[in-house]
């Protein structure tokens, strides 16, 4: 029976490279045929996914090099991409998990065709599946500054995108930088406040309570910005980083210390910046659950949890492995049970 399973796997892996290689052939010769005609012979997700019997991600990198390759060819050829949604749709439902592949993708979609609105959907299917791929909403923000930089929302949609980016924790110093500049130009914390502010409004009581403690943490997020104002003053005046809140009282640089009215504590990390409980006790709660998430997706796939949380990203489940929010600790993994603390 076990042989069995396997001839069959690779049976069905032969014949959905099969149609990719098909897929290829139809390329090579579009230029005698009739353009309208090109989908016809390009396999839809649910064909695909019926002869591929697990190897979903294998036939998606093969279908991914054949888009690169018809991409270029009438980038220097025709400029026609008739092909290009329905190849990114496909490829996108076969392995959702294929970062890259996604985020060029939507780039080719924007920049190529001028489908900034398929772009943007695909993105935005992406972050669904790669919640910390900072790639994603980095691309939605580009395109809302540069594609529709005429309409008028753009700046605040484009914010909105780079606040998410920043969020993941992976985004690299950068994106930081352009999220910061957006922030001074346009205030991004106001375009998550209003966004919570509006929630408040819902009827259901639940997304009442999430939005009221979202407001709360978000002033704490500003008091520990204010506070690394203070930090860097305290250095200038004592020439040394101060080691708890308190020492920005007693070296009066802060008449008193804040408080925290969820019950939390402000403190300064390793590397000297303002902290606070309840906002960092927030942040490992849902990345544990993201993590826990994937590592159940894992579970699915491969009949065993990751002998190591790196597989998750080595098997394309996650783009990267967050880090703990807490600066200085590591998250402690347990391969038998999977269990993420």
């Amino acid at each position: 029976m076990r042989a069995w399973r396997i001839l069959m796997g690779l049976l069905a892996v032969a014949l959905g490279l099969g149609a990719a290689a098909g897929i290829q052939q139809r390329l090579d010769a579009m230029q005698t045929r009739n353009r309208g005609e090109e989908l016809l012979y390009l396999p839809n997700e649910k064909v695909l996914n019926h002869l591929c019997a697990g190897m979903d991600s294998i036939v998606a990198s093969f279908l991914w090099l054949k888009c690169v390759q018809y991409t270029a060819e009438h980038f220097h050829s025709d400029q026609d991409f008739t092909w290009l949604n329905h190849m990114a749709d496909i490829i996108t439902h076969l392995d959702p998990y294929n970062v890259q592949a996604c985020r060029y993708l939507a780039i080719f979609l924007v920049s190529l065709k001028a489908d900034d609105e398929a772009g943007i959907e695909l993105l935005k299917r992406g972050m669904i599946h790669n919640p910390f791929a900072y790639e994603l909403p980095y691309e939605i923000a580009m395109t809302y500054l540069i594609n529709r930089r005429e309409q008028p929302d753009s700046p605040v949609q484009a914010a909105k995108y780079l606040g998410m980016a920043v969020e993941t924790g992976n985004a690299p110093p950068f994106v930081l930088e352009v999220a910061q500049v957006m922030q001074g130009e346009y205030n991004l914390l106001d375009v998550e406040r209003s966004m919570w502010t509006h929630v408040m409004e819902s009827g259901d009581s639940f997304m009442r309570e999430l939005a009221e403690r979202k407001l709360v943490e978000l002033d704490l997020r500003v008091v520990c910005s204010q506070l690394d104002s203070a930090i860097a003053l305290y250095r200038q005046r004592h020439g040394q980083t101060p080691k708890t809140i308190e020492d920005l009282v007693v070296g009066g640089i802060l008449s008193q210390a804040p408080r925290d009215p969820l019950g939390g504590k402000f403190f300064i990390d390793i590397s000297g910046r303002a902290q606070n409980t309840s906002v960092l006790d927030e942040r490992v709660k849902r990345l544990r659950k993201n993590l826990q998430t994937a590592i159940e997706s894992y579970r699915e796939r491969f009949q065993r949890y990751p002998a190591a949380l790196d597989e998750l990203v080595e098997k394309y489940i996650m783009d990267a492995i967050p880090p703990h929010p807490y600066a200085g600790r590591s998250w402690l993994y347990n391969p038998t049970t999977g269990a993420v603390e």
